[in-house]
């Protein structure tokens, strides 16, 4: 079992790395219920049925 060991907020930190490179505004999610917890520590909102991380 990898959970716990950084590897899911590095990958994030990636993700929003390139989406910012990119220029992209936002970065926009569908979290299961186990990744909410990862996703809104790491400043995701919710918008619906989506979770959203700006990038401006």
């Amino acid at each position: 079992d990898y959970r716990r060991c950084g590897i899911g907020k590095e990958l994030l930190r990636r993700v929003v790395e390139e989406a910012r490179e990119y220029g992209c505004g936002a970065v926009h999610i569908t979290a299961s219920d186990m990744g909410v917890k990862l996703y809104t520590a790491f400043g995701f909102k919710h918008n619906g049925n989506f979770m959203q991380y700006n990038l401006n």
